[in-house]
């Protein structure tokens, strides 16, 4: 019983730490993109999370946005470890005339690690954003400039499995979280991504942010 009631605590305690996107990358809603866009960012948690690199591709089909990353994540209290995931974004207000853009958003992350390589415990972790993007576009000579800003439902659902037969413990979260950023969008398609996040978690100190810098470009 006192080891069950220690999973537990365990389990409610990680998914907080953990449930930025990724983790250790924001959660991007930005809008819908025209074309094909690959990206790359790089971010850093304050929360034990480590720092993490993640490549992500975005298709735009008019009014719905279908994405997917892979991310790898080192220097966390964890170790290192992978993680993918996707989203699906559509348009509901906006228009090519239109500067300003509004989006909603639903996306689902995975990821696993090794919490005891000697008793082979580790932990898997799905997280679930689903929230709304509101952005605009500031058009200036040579350079498009996009600030957004996303509050979301942000769920994570955590399973620690202890190793050596026993029980796994499973938890899960809901939280407020909210993003925000600005693109900088130069004419031949090359764009600057700065991104920020935060998940307001219930009882959680400091709350897990995650600062964002990344490039990607945009095939039209």
């Amino acid at each position: 019983m006192r080891r069950g009631m220690l999973l537990v605590v365990a389990a409610t305690a990680l998914a907080g730490r953990l449930a930025a996107q990724g983790p250790a990358l924001p959660v991007m809603n930005a809008g819908v993109p025209r074309g094909f866009t690959l990206g790359s960012m790089i971010g850093f948690a304050n929360d034990g999370g480590g720092t993490g690199l993640g490549v992500s591709g975005l298709i735009g089909l008019r009014r719905f946005g279908i994405g997917g990353f892979v991310s790898r994540i080192s220097g966390s209290e964890f170790g290192g470890y992978q993680s993918a995931g996707g989203s699906l974004t559509a348009k509901v207000l906006g228009g090519p005339l239109v500067p300003v853009a509004v989006t909603l958003q639903a996306g689902v992350g995975y990821f696993r690690n090794h919490l005891d390589d000697a008793s082979g415990e580790q932990s898997t972790t799905w997280h679930i954003p689903v929230g709304l993007g509101i952005s605009w576009t500031i058009p200036r000579p040579g350079v498009a400039l996009k600030p957004w800003i996303a509050p979301r439902v942000d769920h994570t659902r955590q399973t620690v499995d202890p190793g050596a037969g026993a029980p796994s413990v499973s938890s899960g979260t809901s939280d407020f979280g909210l993003s925000g950023g600005i693109i900088f969008g130069l004419a031949n398609g090359v764009g600057i991504d700065l991104a920020m996040d935060r998940v307001f978690a219930a009882g959680v100190t400091p709350k897990p942010t995650v600062v964002g810098v990344g490039l990607h470009y945009t095939f039209r």
